[in-house]
Order: structure tokens, then C-alpha cells, then sequence
């Protein structure tokens, strides 16, 4: 088991100083690590990528050297230099909207990466997972046909954008001929084709230099103001006016129209695969992504957007919001399990109480590598071999963060605080990042004023910070 050293992403959309908890957890972590008040914290990274790799606390030597050099049955091969695991897991703290986006299938991403492999700059997929830490927002997948229906005949600006008779009206009809709108048979001859009128929508929505968005925006808000809401929540409302004010005249105010606006509340979950379209609103989570950062965006961000690669990918299914969440499965008096239909990432949560029995506070053995962090409390932690060979006992507290290796025996002798922490596994080999393209650390990290915040609100790239 390794000690680890991590990487934070400094991101404007990330939470200031102190209110962000992946500063604090970081810090607590990270002893020469200082907060700094007016600079916003987003992600802590904790796994192989290349654009933010683990390294051994001890020694500096990155995650990924260290595994190619100490081979497992799940590694590659054994004369690699780096070994990848196929995940990340991160903490995330959002303080205002994340650019819409869609990430590729393997498939996908490999046309995408041999076509573009500066945008692309590698051949996997990034499936992801969100466990709210706190209360949680997100948009994820396309809506339920019946409330994209309902918006559509409630809000003219809506149906204007997805295309008026000529797009939106195809997609009315269809819709309106399915048997039972609150349980669609996705087989069904009129699913199929609702997809397909969607996409035609969806494609004219995101036509180039369109013309009249700043005159259908000023139209959804003034049907607000008067009012109308057909499927729109009354939480959903105040979504579209804060992005009204971020991202002024972006055509991505609209998408709580037509994307479902999850709220979870603290230990919910929900995943969702590539070619599904979403956007994180607000809060804390612990994610889990496939070992990648292909990106395809559609709005609210200054970054490339690539129209043709965007209405390719999604899959334009219509959702409703329970299918993306994950439940919860208790294994043990002290870990349960979430497991989406991935094989990147499964996800434990472990919590242990100051007084458990010795039977209680062990943790599952895995047969495959993992990584472990600490969120909350203090205890004593026992490594032992899969003969139950004592190899190490550890301090433990909030901001540690561990590589555990395969079929190691990890088990907690005492907890002097009840402690929580969050362990990613995954039974799967990582992919080969040896020759993506790596996006530059930048060892100085400036001081952004408060002004620039406010104009940059919506940039994502920004420098990494390691210690």
C-alpha cells in the first residue's frame, strides 16, 4: 500500500478557498499545501492520467511508473513505462455550470482521436459517475418524450429553436402517437423515431452564428417572467436564469428545456455512459471516469466546440431520471457498493464507527488495484497479505489518499474518530497513454483577480497545482 501525492485543478468554475472542499481536503492532505482565498479550487484528481498523475508520496516516482515496475495479472505488459489504471476518481467542488458536453464510446474516440488528435488526444471512452457529497445538480440526458412535448407546446421560444413545422412539429406528431407516454416502449417503431426527429432538432438548434438566439433567449425569459412552465420545476426556473447571467445569449440556457435537471441529495448516485449529453450545475461530489479527458462540448464554455463530432455521438435516447441512478448495495456492516453497468469503476463507501467489532471494520479484499481516500475522521489501518501476514499498520486521517494493490487485506483495528472514505476499483486493464498528447503543468500559479473571475466564469482550462 503507497502513500499518495495528487493533483488539483484549479478551474474557474471551481469553488474560492476555504468554501471548497476539495481545497480543504486537499490541504488536510497535503501538509505544505496553503489555500489560497481568491483562487478557486475545482478537482482533486487521483489516479494515472497523464494530464494529472498520482505520485508516491515517499518518493515522487509517478503511480504509473511504479506500476509498470511492480506488475500485476492486470497490467498490460511488463516491459511498459507506464502502467495506467482505467480509472480516475476525483473530488469535485462547482461553483457555477460546467459546459455542456458529451463524451465518446471507444470507437468513437479512436475515429475522433486519429481525425483530431489535438481535441482528441486519446483512443478511450469516459464514462462517468457522480456521488453527491453535498446537495448536487446536474443536467443529464435528454428528457422524458412526454415533458420534451409538454415544453415544446408551452414555450414558443423552445419550439422555435428545435425548428418550428419544419423540425419540431415531426417530433410532436411522433411523440403524440406513442401508446402510453409515462411508460414508452423503447422498442417501439415510434421511439426509434422520435430519436431520430429529435436529432434533426437538435442539429438545426446548433446550426452555426444562428442569428436569432439573443431574440429567443429574451422570449424564454419574458415566458418565465409571465409564467408559463410546462414541465419546468420551479428550481429548474432559477437554473436558466443563472445561466441567463453567466453565459449571457449562449444557446445553452435553454438546455433544462430538453435535459433532465437532477438534484441529488447527499449519498445519492447517478451514472451515465458516453453519448449522453450533460452539464454539472452546483455542489460537491466524489466522481469516477474512465482513464480519459476526450470532451465533446456543445455550449456554455469558450472552448472548441465540434457541431459535426456532437450531434454524431448522442444517442438521443429520452430518459427519465431514475434510470440514472445508481443504487445503493450493502456489502459489509461498514462498505457498501455502488456498481453502474461500467467495468472502469465500481465504488465503495466506507464508513467506520469508533466502535465497531474487529469483524465489522474489515474491508473487502479485491483481486484487482484501487485507490482509497480519506474524507473524514482518524484511524489505525492494517495491511496485511492474502495470508494475513501483517505488512504495515497506518495512521490514518482526512485528506490521506492510498494505493492499495491487488488482493492485499486492508482492515481498520480502531477508529478514534468515525471515519468515511471512498475506494475506486476496477477489474479492467488501463489504456495506453504513451503516446497521447499531454497537456502542460504549469509549476507558477498567479493570483487571478476577482473581475477576471467574473469575465472568465465559464473557462475550464487552468493551470494544475501539485505539491
Amino acid at each position: 500500500m503507497e502513500q499518495l501525492k495528487c493533483h488539483v485543478k484549479q478551474y474557474a468554475w471551481g469553488k474560492y478557498g476555504e468554501e471548497s472542499e476539495v481545497a480543504r481536503l486537499f490541504a488536510d492532505g497535503h501538509e505544505s499545501f496553503q489555500i489560497d482565498q481568491k483562487t478557486p479550487y475545482a478537482e482533486l484528481w487521483m489516479g494515472t492520467h497523464p494530464d494529472g498523475p498520482a505520485q508516491l508520496k515517499k518518493c515522487s516516482t509517478k503511480l504509473s511508473t511504479y506500476l509498470a515496475k511492480n506488475p500485476s495479472p492486470l497490467t498490460n505488459n511488463n516491459s511498459a513505462k507506464n502502467i495506467h489504471l482505467p480509472f480516475i476518481m476525483k473530488v469535485m467542488s462547482i461553483r457555477t455550470t460546467l459546459s455542456l458536453q458529451v463524451h465518446p464510446t471507444k470507437e468513437q474516440a479512436r475515429r475522433l482521436h486519429e481525425k483530431d488528435p489535438i481535441h482528441y488526444p486519446d483512443r478511450n471512452h469516459k464514462p462517468e459517475l457522480a456521488y453527491a457529497l453535498t446537495r448536487f445538480e446536474l443536467l443529464c440526458g435528454f428528457r422524458p418524450a412526454r415533458e420534451i412535448l409538454q415544453n415544446l407546446q408551452t414555450f414558443p421560444s423552445f419550439r422555435l429553436l428545435f425548428g418550428g413545422d419544419t423540425y419540431a412539429k415531426p417530433l410532436e406528431d411522433c411523440i403524440q402517437q406513442m401508446k402510453d407516454l409515462n411508460s414508452v416502449d423503447q422498442k417501439s417503431t415510434e421511439f426509434k423515431d422520435s430519436r431520430k426527429y429529435l436529432e434533426d432538432c437538435f442539429r438545426f438548434m446548433m446550426v452555426p452564428e444562428r442569428n436569432d438566439v439573443h431574440d429567443l433567449i429574451a422570449k424564454l425569459l419574458s415566458e418565465l417572467d409571465n409564467g408559463l412552465r410546462g414541465a419546468v420545476e420551479e428550481v429548474t426556473v432559477g437554473v436558466i436564469r443563472k445561466m441567463s447571467v453567466d453565459f449571457p445569449n449562449d444557446i445553452g440556457i435553454f438546455s433544462p428545456l430538453f435535459l433532465n435537471h437532477m438534484i441529488l441529495e447527499p449519498g445519492q448516485c447517478c451514472y451515465y455512459a458516453a453519448e449522453e449529453l450533460h452539464a454539472y450545475l452546483s455542489g460537491e461530489c466524489v466522481e469516477c471516469v474512465g482513464c480519459s479527458n476526450n470532451t465533446i462540448r456543445a455550449a456554455m464554455t469558450p472552448k472548441y466546440i465540434d457541431r459535426d463530432a456532437l450531434c454524431s455521438v448522442l444517442n438521443y435516447k429520452m430518459t427519465e431520471q431514475k434510470d440514472y441512478l445508481v443504487p445503493e448495495n450493502k456489502l459489509t456492516e461498514c462498505v457498501d457498493m455502488y456498481a453502474p453497468d461500467c467495468k472502469d469503476f465500481q465504488l465503495h463507501r466506507i464508513r467506520v464507527g469508533t466502535h465497531q467489532t474487529v469483524e465489522e471494520m474489515m474491508i473487502p479484499t479485491l483481486d484487482c488495484a484501487s485507490i482509497f481516500v480519506v474524507v473524514s475522521g482518524k484511524g489505525t489501518l492494517e495491511e496485511a497479505t492474502i495470508d494475513n501476514q501483517l505488512i504495515g499498520q497506518y495512521e490514518v486521517k482526512r485528506g490521506d489518499i492510498f494505493y492499495i494493490p491487488p488482493k492485499h487485506n486492508i482492515r481498520f483495528s480502531s477508529c478514534s474518530e468515525p471515519l468515511e472514505g471512498y475506494r475506486t476499483f476496477s477489474y479492467e486493464m488501463g489504456p495506453d497513454h504513451d503516446t497521447r498528447l499531454v497537456t502542460p503543468v504549469q509549476n507558477a500559479v498567479p493570483t487571478i483577480t476577482e473581475k477576471m473571475f467574473k469575465l472568465d466564469a465559464d473557462m475550464e482550462e487552468a493551470i494544475t497545482a501539485v505539491v
